[in-house]
């Protein structure tokens, strides 16, 4: 199978890329003016409800991946030896790419997988393999987009680069990540670099290390709140950070939303409720002090992301390492 499988996704907006050609156009387009995305994986069917996005249901997952970032939890040395860290546990074909201040993993599989069933697998895999490491930001999901490698990132003024894993992975501190692109490193994509010759099963090890029934350990903490509305523990976690990650923006958005129209069909709402719906929201996030926080691009994300029925799923915040144990809003979708 091919590294770069289609049909796929591409840039922040999540447009249909059907074969090679359109993602080529896309990263000469764009390259350099914005910042350039893919889906990490590419998916079988589409949506029958929604017949213009994908069924993340059919992602046709190929490989783990892990990002790393400097930030509030380690600097980039500490990212550097926890990158390492990493690569020591995993087995197989690991391509590493360089984001600026940063590092994403992939674990290429020697087959690729389908399923649900498989998706709880992945998130268990990829959970222990990162443990300990403070200075992890994420890891795979079947809706998840990844920076394309070397590709210009436009907010921080840097590239994404690749770079040999085996060089790196014996002195991290040593080596000398390149500014731009190296030819030499093509060969290094986990895209578009040489033959996948990765011996891990994803298979082979769901068999030799099946799932125990955990229950959830109860939450017992405080519950906070935005005004009237209560938030949840993994999502009051998420927002209390000087930059939070883009979905978890959004999934506070949706989330008081949906509490503040009473659950009601977002398109039954009366104007001026909501009006006053928005602008509850809006005075909450000015509060947070998010460190990039703009007034006119708030709005416009808060009228977008209203339009949504429902907000994200318990599931949807344990599968991103975010759930801090079974709380009041707690929904069965966790099994």
């Amino acid at each position: 199978m091919s590294l770069l499988s289609f049909p796929r996704e591409v840039g922040l907006k999540r447009a249909v890329c059907n074969d090679q050609q359109q993602y080529r156009n896309y990263i000469t387009k764009l390259n350099g003016k914005a910042n350039i995305y893919t889906s990490l994986y590419s998916f079988r069917d589409k949506d029958r409800n929604a017949p213009w996005k994908f069924d993340t249901t059919s992602a046709i997952i190929d490989r783990a991946w892990w990002d790393f970032d400097a930030g509030e939890q380690g600097g980039i040395e500490q990212v550097k030896q926890d990158v390492a860290k990493l690569l020591s546990r995993l087995d197989g074909d690991i391509r590493l790419v360089a984001t600026g201040r940063g590092f994403h993993v992939h674990q290429l599989f020697s087959r690729p997988v389908i399923g649900i069933q498989f998706h709880k697998h992945l998130a268990r895999y990829q959970k222990m393999k990162a443990s300990g490491l403070a200075t992890l930001d994420g890891f795979a999901f079947p809706a998840k987009l990844t920076r394309i490698p070397n590709t210009f990132n436009a907010t921080r003024q840097r590239w994404a680069v690749c770079i040999p894993t085996q060089a790196f992975a014996s002195d991290p501190l040593g080596f000398a990540i390149p500014k731009k692109p190296v030819r030499e490193y093509f060969s290094e994509c986990p895209f578009g670099g040489r033959k996948n010759t990765s011996t891990f099963d994803l298979v082979k090890w769901a068999n030799d290390n099946p799932a125990h029934e955990v229950e959830l350990p109860k939450f017992d903490g405080d519950i906070s709140s935005a005004g009237e509305v209560p938030i949840m523990p993994c999502l009051e976690g998420a927002i209390r950070h000087e930059n939070p990650k883009h979905e978890v923006r959004v999934a506070l958005v949706q989330h008081m939303a949906q509490e503040l129209r009473w659950f009601a069909d977002p398109q039954s709402v009366p104007p001026e409720q909501r009006a006053e719906i928005e602008d509850t929201i809006f005075e909450y996030i000015k509060s947070l002090g998010w460190r990039d926080f703009k007034e006119n691009l708030t709005r416009i994300g808060i009228k977008t992301n209203m339009n949504y029925d429902n907000a994200p799923s318990c599931r949807w915040f344990n599968l991103r390492g975010m759930c801090k144990g079974k709380c009041w809003r707690y929904d069965g979708s966790i099994s």
